[in-house]
């Protein structure tokens, strides 16, 4: 079987996710993107971590060592909030009092905006200046860590994190509105959990520290390959003789969505129906319209997807690697299984 290789563009191993932020007036207002205010870069210099106390590896990068404290009983259990067709969970950063994060599995690192940042007390490290690579366009990070994180019982001590150092906005004068972007990167989970469970069905979160994934508790169930690539996880997609990598992305909204290389080789260089909506699709690289981004809607006869084909799949040509989104999650117990290399979706 033939396979297409490509790389996804990632530097530090960064976001991937993009997901649609609704609004009325999407197709009258400009979007721009603009530099973090010169009072809050001086703020985020003000809780800069000293000299002193960094400590260098043999790479030229820092040497953080993250501390995790999981709950005796070796597995944890909370709600999940599934807000605009992305699942959310309380988080209490630094004591303060527990607020909703998306959790997306599409994103390498947790991201926060600069606001959030000199919120919660961040820890800067101003000289680390690493570039992410969003969806639609790459923006410049500060590197930073989160003292305290507490999720439920467990809690995690100096958790690295990137500070967007980009605001994207929308409209202008009193009108004008910043699109925030703040979320929590898989790292969170791969580094500490044998496996984390996104049961859409029931909105709950489970995740395994001393425990191994007990298996399948649906009906159904399906079982593919899992891979972490760049620092997500993946999985492989097929059509015909073809088979490439996909992006298991909970931060965005779209179903199957198809890299445009991936598209061309597939013999869908053009083709397809466009999409238009008066919406933006946002992300840590900024914010588009579909028409903007190009997206455009194709039909596969036959797509190969967790173990299994679904006839007459209908995925979405648009920026960034290809990614399963929450439109096709939605409708699964999705389990990652990083002990095993496995991905488990089950239903019924």
């Amino acid at each position: 079987m033939n396979r297409l290789h490509f790389t996804l563009v990632l530097r530090l191993a960064l976001t991937v996710s993009a997901l649609a932020y609704l609004t009325a007036c999407a197709d009258s207002f400009a979007v721009k993107r603009e530099a973090v205010p010169e009072k809050l870069q001086k703020q985020l210099q003000a809780q800069a971590i000293p000299a002193s106390e960094l400590k260098m590896a043999s790479t030229g990068g820092l040497n953080i060592r993250t501390n995790s404290l999981p709950p005796p009983e070796g597995v944890l259990k909370v709600p999940m909030y599934y807000e605009r067709g992305i699942p959310h969970l309380k988080v209490s950063l630094n004591g303060q009092k527990p607020k909703k994060f998306m959790l997306d599995t599409g994103a390498a690192m947790s991201v926060f905006d600069a606001e959030q940042a000199v919120e919660y007390g961040m820890r800067t490290v101003p000289q680390s200046r690493p570039t992410m690579s969003g969806v639609l366009e790459k923006v410049p990070g500060m590197g930073a860590l989160i003292p305290t994180l507490q999720i439920g019982t467990w809690r995690v001590e100096n958790l690295p994190c990137i500070i967007r150092m980009q605001r994207t906005t929308l409209g202008a004068g009193i009108l004008k509105e910043n699109i925030g972007i703040s979320l929590l990167g898989v790292n969170l989970l791969s580094k500490h959990c044998k496996y984390a469970t996104l049961d859409f069905l029931k909105e709950q979160f489970e995740f395994g520290f001393t425990r191994s994934f007990a298996g399948p508790v649906r009906k159904h169930s399906h079982r593919a390959s899992l891979n972490m690539k760049h620092g997500v996880p993946t999985t492989l997609l097929k059509y015909g003789k073809l088979s490439w990598e996909a992006v298991v992305d909970s931060g965005s909204v779209f179903g199957v969505q198809l890299d445009r290389r991936v598209a061309e080789v597939l013999g869908y260089k053009n083709g397809g129906w466009d999409v238009g909506g008066n919406y933006l699709i946002t992300g840590v690289g900024g914010a588009q319209t579909p028409k903007e981004a190009k997206v455009r809607v194709l039909e596969f006869k036959a797509l190969g997807l967790f173990g299994s084909y679904y006839p007459f799949a209908q995925v979405d040509v648009m920026p960034g690697p290809s990614r399963l989104g929450t439109f096709l999650l939605e409708d699964y117990r999705v389990t990652l299984d990083f002990e095993h290399n496995v991905l488990w979706v089950e239903w019924g």
